[in-house]
């Protein structure tokens, strides 16, 4: 089984300031088969971000790394949050994903579905809590 990992909008944006290679990172963390991808619902976070001109240069080092990630189409309506979307998402592939985010509401949110977490520790590295799905 191919292990999900499904970054949020923000890991992109503080991978951007080079304290960590988010990447190197995952491989550290996730020992099992997996793929890093990116939800299709957050592109539309990503767009509006990038009409902030003091965002640029994040927003471009996002997009350059989104290029080696695949894009998982899901996107339910638009009445929802792009946050409810990444809940939604893990608790339908909770057998199988891990959401990589920094966001403190969302992360608690993901933890009380019993889903898996990887957060940004001491802004130098990533850490797990909770189990990663076997």
């Amino acid at each position: 089984m191919t292990l999900y990992v499904v970054l949020d909008t923000n890991i992109l944006l503080l991978a951007s300031e080079g304290k960590f290679n988010v990447t190197r990172e995952i491989e550290r963390i996730v020992p099992q088969k997996h793929e890093v991808v990116y939800l299709s619902a957050c592109l539309k976070e990503l767009e509006f971000l990038a009409e902030k001109p003091k965002m640029s240069r994040k927003i471009l080092f996002a997009k350059k790394l989104l290029e080696s990630l695949q894009i998982v189409e899901f996107d339910l309506t638009e009445d929802i949050t792009i946050d409810d979307k990444i809940v939604q998402y893990a608790i339908e592939n909770k057998s199988q994903c891990v959401i990589v985010t920094n966001d403190n509401e969302l992360k608690k949110r993901l933890l009380e579905h019993s889903i898996a977490v990887i957060f940004i520790r001491s802004k130098s590295h990533l850490e797990l809590v909770g189990t990663l799905p076997t």
